[in-house]
């Protein structure tokens, strides 16, 4: 998800997040651009908050940022959740290249 908190798209996957590990799928969401501010411990409210939960909830859940997204924008490690993986865009192919479906939320 590329998209910021002040968008929809985080309301949106976290709702198709919530279904899939009801139905017992594995979720791996990649945030990168404004997106990472969704798992930012300052702005701990809405979708911040559903993904800790989710993240607290189960292990089939992976919540991974673009590390240059986050240098970008003045965000380091320590003021994001704690659960959340740090990673480039290599890891982004990754997830891609193992998962069954992918889903892109932006702008």
């Amino acid at each position: 998800m590329t998209s910021g908190p002040e968008h929809q798209n985080g309301q949106t996957v976290c709702a198709f997040a919530d279904a899939f590990l009801a139905a017992m799928h594995e979720v791996s969401l990649f945030l990168m651009d404004d997106g990472i501010y969704h798992v930012v411990k300052k702005h701990q409210m809405g979708v911040a908050v559903q993904l800790e939960a989710l993240l607290l909830k189960t292990d089939r859940m992976a919540v991974s940022i673009c590390t240059q997204s986050a240098e970008k924008r003045g965000v380091s490690e320590t003021e994001t959740l704690s659960q959340v993986d740090w990673g480039s865009q290599h890891a982004l192919a990754k997830i891609v290249s193992v998962s069954d479906r992918f889903l892109s939320f932006g702008y």
